[in-house]
């Protein structure tokens, strides 16, 4: 069952899926807020890491860098 009262997730707090270019954790999604609409999530990405090409077609994407800098094709 899904708790619909954690609206704030930190990634500590949720299972990471780890890939060959980094860690994905996600804070917002139907299994683990109860979000139907939106899902989100924090990326770790070493330096000169990245994933192969791809889209989300029908979503919308929000990108924010904490610290350091990369390329984004939008």
């Amino acid at each position: 069952m899904t708790d619909n009262s954690k609206v704030f997730v930190y990634p500590k707090d949720v299972s990471a899926f780890g890939f060959d270019w980094g860690r994905l954790s996600l804070t917002v999604a139907p299994e683990v807020n109860g979000a139907k609409r939106f899902s989100g999530g924090v990326v770790d990405l070493p330096s000169g890491k990245g994933h192969t090409r791809h889209n989300h077609p029908g979503a919308e994407e929000i990108i924010f860098v904490i610290s350091g800098s990369g390329e984004q094709m939008v």
